[in-house]
């Protein structure tokens, strides 16, 4: 049992900026896609061109921007908490729940956060890893499938990065909070070029890019 201190905390999520960071992030992730692109050769590339042709000709371009909106939503969603943290104090970030004892009479109500000491904060930390994966990579697990089949090689080494990634962020959790950073950045990466991927045959069969 332990407990936290939060000051007023009157902010609301603002909306259009949090849609303006999911964009300025999703235009990273189209950056690296198109280098993704530019390193293949020539019939690489028509190969490319045919399979998005094939999907512009059953109108399926759609789907893809369907994975752009899913995953960018998902990148939203997770952010808004960020906006109720503000004004709390201690390690939260690796507490998602507050928990609040009954008081009685005699005892005032305690907040109650996870352990963070010992091997019970290490087997907390590296479930909330689990947890985080989880929260974040719904999107990028849809457009595996998707992406791949126009874009495998690109897809196979982003689901490579962001495994190893996921390791990275986990073990360095286990170690206490602020070791899971290069990981969380690793496997951030890979989720935003799949999505520029997908958004690059969304542009393509409309003829847009």
């Amino acid at each position: 049992m332990s407990s936290t201190t939060a000051a007023p905390n009157d902010k609301t999520p603002n909306y259009p900026k949090l849609t303006g960071a999911m964009l300025a992030v999703l235009a990273v992730g189209f950056g690296l896609a198109y280098g993704s692109i530019a390193v293949v050769d020539d019939s690489q590339k028509e190969t490319y061109n045919s399979k998005i042709q094939a999907i512009k000709a059953t109108d399926l371009q759609w789907l893809y921007l369907a994975l752009v909106v899913l995953g960018r939503t998902i990148g939203l969603l997770n952010f808004v908490p960020v906006v109720y943290k503000n004004g709390m104090a201690g390690n939260i970030r690796s507490n998602p729940f507050f928990f609040e004892t009954v008081g009685d009479d005699d005892e005032a109500p305690t907040m109650v956060i996870y352990k963070q000491d010992g091997p019970h904060g290490m087997y907390n930390r590296t479930n909330r890893s689990v947890q985080h994966m989880i929260e974040n990579a719904g999107g990028f697990f849809a457009a595996i499938g998707p992406v791949g089949y126009v874009f495998p090689k690109q897809t196979c080494a982003m689901v490579v990065i962001f495994c190893a990634a996921r390791v990275l962020h986990q073990r360095g959790y286990s170690s206490g909070y602020g070791g899971h950073a290069a990981g969380f950045v690793f496997s951030m990466l890979p989720i935003l070029t799949l999505e520029g991927l997908a958004l690059t045959v969304f542009l393509k069969g409309q003829e847009i890019y």
